[in-house]
């Protein structure tokens, strides 16, 4: 009975340390191991993974197409000084997960508002070289295809 209780107790503690050490990526994420603030290693494919606990500690991160949509028309003008009110939405994902958490600390909502400014003042810029009607019908092809190669620069 003496040997009992403190083998049990042995047996418990082993659990909790392993269960702290173990983790899982899912097939959807990006993870980022840390150890004391510092990247480690970023880990891009799902499986089951081991960490030192207390020293170590992992963040997730979402693989999948996200939305950025513009909830209020932005008000730009023409050459013509003709006003228009634009509207736009972005498909974007996190490609590289290491220089991502690098530029905006790993917070979406910071990622979202770099990517709109970025598409607005381009946005901004195109529509300001360019008369009403290139921008409504003539050339909104060679736009958009501005627009992306700038943003995707950026």
């Amino acid at each position: 009975m003496k040997l009992t209780i403190p083998l049990l107790a042995l047996v418990v503690a082993l659990l909790l340390v392993a269960s702290q050490s173990i983790y899982t990526v899912d097939q959807r994420q990006y993870a980022i191991k840390f150890q004391l603030g510092e990247i480690v290693e970023t880990l891009p494919n799902a499986g089951l993974y081991a960490k030192l606990p207390l020293l170590q500690n992992v963040k997730f991160y979402d693989k999948r197409i996200l939305l950025l949509d513009n909830p209020e028309p932005d008000r730009m003008t023409t050459s013509e000084k003709k006003p228009l009110l634009v509207d736009f939405f972005v498909l974007w994902r996190i490609t590289d997960v290491r220089q991502y958490y690098v530029s905006v600390q790993g917070d979406e909502f910071r990622a979202q508002t770099r990517i709109k400014q970025t598409v607005s003042g381009t946005l901004r810029d195109e529509f300001g070289v360019r008369s009403l009607h290139e921008v409504v019908s003539g050339e909104r092809e060679q736009i958009m295809s501005t627009l992306a190669d700038k943003v995707d620069k950026d």
